[in-house]
């Protein structure tokens, strides 16, 4: 964004506390997509240019895409000069060795170029990257325009260096701000292609990617990471401890090689700075109100901020470029100090503190030897294995109180104890296969799930846990999840490891996806991954856990699985039929959010005939046609007692089953009458309460006189003959007062029709059978 020549943004003082969830607040990081100046911009202006940002925010970049712009446009001769300053020896004090060390081996010509320039130095353009108050002399007589007056200059500096930078002339100042949400997501996709949605569902490393440094981190990261199959993604601490290594190697200038020694000599200024993140972090802030040491390159991870407490008054503060980044180096800190863990694992379980739960994560990868390693080089190796020797016990006794042996409560009551997705998150960061086999083993290797968001990372990670199972299979259960399409294909690969999965709901379309990822990637490799999937699935109660479960699900997931596969072209269904046929015979299905096609095809697949009961209709008349032709498939038709517009439909189904009849001949009045006629219609259940018996009659009796006002109203032959043949079929005689009638309002009922029917006889109307009935 453009701004006068000042010191940074200014913040005022926020006395109260911010009530934002974590994810709201990681937002913040992240900067609002307004009008921006492109680096075209940038380079067709005359001015001079300052741009100022935190350490990684892209400053370089931004110059290096100015720089391949300039090389590519077509104009006469002109010169530009790019500086790192932190390749420039402050020994330099000539202009000449400043402009031509780098850039020429001989002497050759080099005086006649000088004077041109000199001549005509409109025409030159000098970058420098990085300035500071610590700049050689030669620089800062460029700057303060003492030497080529008219030539553009584009300066780099941190806010924390402006103020010490001696500008001379018109300087545009441009902050630099980082990559927008929208930014980001272009960025990932580039380089990552779909994998990027692993990293958007994280709002962790979603926020972190605003800072371009480390965005290309997590993008390297993902792009070296193994098969989707394999459980072993890249952990999020391993991405932190790239970020770490990469940010010293570059701010100090050290080779690789010599990276380790660079850290073990800085052990102090790291641990400094790791103890203000603690405390920060304990005291829920991201200020830091004092500076922990001077040393540049460990200082690079923070930024400056200048907080207004007076009109005329403000602090300077620091704080880190990413909150994670803060909770990163507290885990650092309470590793070099083991005594005050276990304080802090019982403040995770208080309301006021549970926030430092963030750290524990990351605590669980830096005890490891793996690789990248970090821990190594600033806290001895047998520090570290002490530490690690009862960490992990400790971890499930205060997270698990249940699983210590001091938990008296039934085991059915386990769960409510059990953060297993947590604990699922710290072992995979671990990559500890003890930890996870002891975890198991006092779960009864029962994983409940229920209720939880899954993505790439928590399937991950749950994935990780499963397959260190070598004994047991794992039963899984997943009611009310919601999984995300990278997050199924992690689970495929501990498939192998489950006995089955339960309770996969609807409400997240889980079910479906479920399968199709199975399906897209057995198209793709060849593996025979829909047939295991269909065995873990296939028990009695599928998709629900409990034997006396509601079936409502069962017939609409199996229609949401025929309906995808016309969307996608997979084909999932013939490698299902055994799931199919574990399913109850009475389907629960809601045809006002599905195609009645759909249940006819699916009813085609089964091996018999199955009791359809309808929850939801709709009244479209070929909606209406489509049911006629799943009859043959039917052996009974209900309809639910909270169906609305029940009579209504039926009326419909009947006179379109006339109307069909009378077009082909069909005896489809005759077929839809027999799917009808059982004793308890319009309802299934076969021990009818007096109320079910109530609803029976009042349906049966709507139901004739819909039909009664149909034929009169519209007065058509076709309606006219349904009346006779609902009549006959479902023998209304026999069933519409079967039920007991025990009210004085119901004999007071019975008193008043026979008077009825005395009093139309005085008119001389014979009534019929009014005394047999």
């Amino acid at each position: 964004t453009q701004g006068n020549i000042s010191p940074s943004k200014i913040k005022k003082l926020k006395n109260k506390k911010s009530k934002l969830s974590r994810p709201k607040k990681l937002r913040m990081y992240v900067p609002e997509a307004k009008p921006e100046i492109s680096p075209s911009d940038l380079l067709k202006t005359d001015k001079n240019i300052l741009l100022v940002g935190k350490p990684g925010i892209g400053k370089t970049a931004l110059l290096h895409e100015m720089l391949k712009l300039w090389a590519e446009r077509d104009k006469e001769l002109d010169y530009m000069f790019y500086f790192d300053m932190r390749e420039i020896s402050n020994s330099i004090t000539r202009l000449e060795d400043l402009l031509f060390c780098a850039f020429s081996e001989s002497d050759e010509g080099k005086e006649e170029v000088l004077q041109d320039m000199k001549r005509n130095s409109d025409n030159v353009t000098i970058i420098f990257d990085g300035v500071t108050d610590r700049s050689p002399s030669v620089v800062k007589k460029l700057l303060k325009k003492e030497l080529f007056p008219d030539a553009k200059l584009i300066v780099t500096c941190r806010p924390d260096d402006e103020e010490e930078v001696f500008l001379s002339g018109d300087f545009v100042r441009v902050e630099v701000k980082g990559f927008s949400e929208q930014t980001i997501k272009t960025y990932l996709s580039a380089l990552l292609g779909h994998e990027q949605e692993k990293v958007l569902s994280n709002v962790e490393l979603l926020t972190l990617c605003h800072v371009p440094m480390y965005a290309l981190m997590v993008a390297a990261c993902f792009s070296f990471e193994t098969p989707e199959d394999s459980p072993q993604l890249c952990s999020i601490t391993e991405i932190y401890i790239n970020i770490f290594r990469f940010c010293l190697q570059t701010n100090s200038n050290r080779p690789k090689h010599k990276l380790n020694s660079f850290i073990k000599n800085k052990t102090e200024e790291i641990l400094s700075l790791a103890e203000a993140a603690f405390n920060a972090t304990k005291t829920k802030t991201v200020n830091l109100t004092e500076v922990p040491c001077e040393d540049s390159c460990v200082l690079s991870f923070l930024k400056p901020l200048f907080i207004k407490v007076a009109p005329k008054k403000t602090i300077t503060t620091y704080a880190f470029l990413h909150y994670t980044v803060q909770e990163f180096f507290a885990a650092l800190w309470l590793l070099k100090n083991p005594d005050e863990i276990k304080e802090v694992f019982q403040q995770c379980l208080t309301e006021e503190k549970k926030h430092m739960k963030h750290l524990i994560p990351f605590m669980c990868r830096l005890l490891t030897e793996k690789k990248p390693s970090l821990m190594t080089c600033l806290i001895s190796a047998q520090e570290l294995k002490n530490t690690s020797d009862w960490f992990f016990q400790e971890l499930m006794t205060t997270f698990c109180p249940c699983l210590s042996g001091k938990d008296d409560s039934d085991s059915e009551d386990i769960w409510l104890d059990v953060d297993i997705l947590f604990l699922c998150q710290c072992f995979y960061e671990s990559q500890c296969p003890e930890a996870c086999s002891y975890f198991l083993d006092k779960l009864d290797y029962h994983l409940d799930l229920s209720g939880e968001s899954l993505d790439a990372f928590p399937c991950c990670a749950v994935a990780y846990v499963v397959t260190q199972s070598k004994e047991r299979k794992i039963q899984l259960s997943l009611e009310d999840v919601t999984v995300s399409e990278q997050g199924m294909r992690r689970l495929f690969g501990c498939l192998k490891n489950v006995q089955c999965h339960q309770n996969l709901q609807k409400k997240s379309g889980s079910f479906v996806n479920l399968f199709y990822a199975a399906a897209e990637r057995e198209q793709q490799t060849g593996e025979k991954i829909l047939e295991l999937l269909s065995s873990r699935c296939t028990y009695q109660t599928f998709p629900l856990k409990e034997k006396w479960c509601d079936f409502l699900q069962t017939g609409e997931k199996i229609l949401d699985l025929y309906s995808y596969e016309t969307e996608t072209g997979l084909s999932v269904l013939p490698s299902l039929q055994s799931v199919f046929q574990s399913a109850p015979s009475v389907w629960f299905i809601n045809l006002s959010e599905r195609k009645t096609s759909i249940l006819l095809e699916v009813l085609k697949l089964q091996p018999e005939k199955k009791q359809v009961k309808l929850t939801g209709c709709s009244d479209e008349e070929s909606e209406v046609r489509s049911l006629l032709q799943c009859l043959p498939y039917i052996s009974q038709l209900s309809f639910s007692q909270w169906l609305p517009g029940r009579t209504r439909f039926t009326v419909n189904l009947f006179c379109a089953a006339a109307e069909r009849e009378q077009q082909t001949g069909e005896k489809i009045l005759e077929l839809l009458s027999s799917r009808c006629t059982y004793q308890t219609f319009p309802l299934i259940d076969r021990n009818m309460s007096d109320l079910d018996k109530e609803y029976q009659s009042g349906f049966l009796l709507d139901l004739y006189s819909h039909m009664k006002d149909r034929e009169r109203l519209k007065q058509q032959k076709s309606k006219s003959e349904v009346q006779p043949a609902l009549m006959r079929d479902l023998k209304f005689n026999e069933i519409l007062f079967r039920t007991h009638m025990y009210k004085k309002e119901e004999i007071r009922f019975f008193v008043n029709l026979f008077c009825a029917a005395a009093e139309r006889e005085q008119t001389g109307e014979k009534i019929e059978s009014i005394s047999s009935v």
